[in-house]
């Protein structure tokens, strides 16, 4: 955006009547291919007297001063993208024209990596948190339709609110599948201070054929969410809807535990991830949904919650066989510059060179190693509960697979809790012959989630006398 349009830009007022009157065109410049080594792509900032760069490319010898890239007709250009206002201006979370400086929190941390002051940006939230949703979706590989969204999204945001993240954007791909439902209804349900929903039909682009469950749509409403609202939060995370992000030990609020991972310095904090099992106890009776071949599908009772019902993990803290790419991650956003799913691929300090890393105190390697990120401790700290939802596919024999005391993730996919007084030596089996195969959290079960029914049980009060 040009300078003298910037302020314009920043207040709003390019927008007129929900209409944009500044414009852009995107051109993009292709060049033919580059047979040379990758090292020679660098910036020039990345190069160093190390470097020996035979063969390089240069434009000007190869093409001359005067060769356009590429013909204006054969460019592909994106031509009239309006530019919108600020998103919080958009989304009704700062009015028109306001000076989003005004708004900032104060900021309570000493950041050790050196930041570029016109890089830091007003924060607005201490922790936010965003998802990606739907009324619908298919599971991986097209494996099975679940559609429990507006149920588990309800949930989620109470769950979330209560354990202390300031705000929560959910995209809502509903409208990529119909347009006659969508998750309004439910966000609806918060105030708009808390909760905002982004309309995000964006289809699934997938080069497997017919695989619905690879999700292009999610990745890109995470880069969305981290460019558009982390630039005004000092933690953000992207979640799904069932995994629930619990605080540990003497933390009270996810709040209190960024404030503690500020004081020590962490920028990027890992949650350990392994799908719970949903306790047989708490699920509706499987004749219920009996299928033809003697399967069925786990479902939670209408009386129950997710949170309750899934907390039975089948490997006692500390876990150690999670794995790296089930895990999530919260993160500063003002040093995470790109996230993929599972992992901060860009910070602040690996886009440096040699020399702006070692001024800034860092550690210099030739191979980037990420040295401000930590693993929570699950007992002390906090911990992610993953309450995937167990597909029929899942239940084959079900019934032998239950009765013996194997403790693995997916050999009997309902729990069976082992009581808290259980010793070893003693029978792994229950009076009625099920096996023991998982864990209680004790801080859900006596702690969360009484807080967690108590919390639904006023919004239900209060949402009954606003109609």
């Amino acid at each position: 955006i040009p300078e003298d349009w910037r302020d314009k830009v920043k207040l709003g007022d390019t927008v007129i009547n929900d209409y944009s009157t500044l414009y852009v065109d995107i051109i993009p410049i292709r060049t033919p291919p580059r047979y040379t080594p990758p090292r020679e792509f660098f910036q020039p900032k990345y190069r160093n007297s190390k470097m020996t760069l035979e063969n390089l490319f240069l434009p000007d010898d190869e093409w001359g001063k005067d060769h356009i890239l590429p013909k204006i007709d054969h460019s592909g250009r994106w031509e009239n993208i309006p530019i919108c206002m600020p998103s919080l201006m958009t989304h009704g979370l700062l009015p028109k024209g306001s000076d989003i400086r005004s708004h900032s929190l104060p900021d309570h941390t000493e950041n050790h990596v050196a930041f570029p002051p016109d890089e830091t940006p007003s924060v607005i939230h201490e922790v936010i948190a965003c998802t990606w949703a739907s009324t619908t979706f298919k599971t991986r590989s097209n494996r099975a339709q679940v559609g429990d969204g507006k149920r588990r999204l309800k949930e989620w945001l109470e769950f979330n609110l209560l354990s202390g993240f300031n705000h929560i954007y959910v995209y809502d791909n509903s409208g990529a599948f119909t347009n006659r439902d969508s998750l309004a209804d439910v966000i609806d349900l918060f105030p708009p201070e808390q909760v905002t929903r982004i309309d995000w039909p964006c289809k699934i682009c997938s080069n497997r054929d017919g695989n619905e469950g690879e999700r292009s749509s999610q990745y890109a409403a995470e880069s969305s969410c981290r460019m558009r609202f982390g630039a005004h939060a000092r933690w953000l995370g992207s979640f799904d809807t069932d995994e629930y992000l619990v605080p540990m030990g003497k933390f009270g609020s996810m709040s209190e535990v960024a404030a503690d991972l500020d004081r020590r310095r962490v920028r990027v904090a890992v949650f350990p991830s392994s799908p719970a099992k949903p306790r047989f106890d708490l699920i509706d009776d499987p004749e219920k949904t009996k299928q033809p071949d003697g399967t069925f599908i786990p479902t939670v009772k209408d009386d129950e919650t997710f949170l309750h019902t899934y907390n039975c993990n089948w490997e006692q803290f500390p876990r150690t066989k999670t794995l790296t790419h089930r895990s999530k991650q919260m993160y500063r956003a003002d040093y995470v510059k790109l996230h993929y799913v599972h992992y901060a691929t860009v910070t602040v300090v690996s886009q440096m060179n040699e020399k702006e890393t070692k001024d800034a105190g860092e550690r210099w390697t030739h191979r980037y190693k990420e040295s401000h990120m930590l693993e929570f401790d699950e007992e002390n700290e906090a911990t992610m509960l993953h309450s995937k939802s167990k597909v029929a596919t899942k239940m084959r024999s079900w019934k032998e697979r239950c009765t013996q005391t194997v403790l693995e993730e997916s050999h009997c996919n309902v729990g069976f809790p082992f009581p808290k007084d259980y010793k070893d030596g003693q029978s792994k089996n229950r009076s009625d012959g099920w096996a023991y195969n998982c864990f209680l959290n004790d801080k859900i079960e006596s702690y969360w989630w009484p807080k967690l029914v108590d919390a639904i049980k006023k919004r239900e009060e209060i949402t009954a006398s606003l109609q």
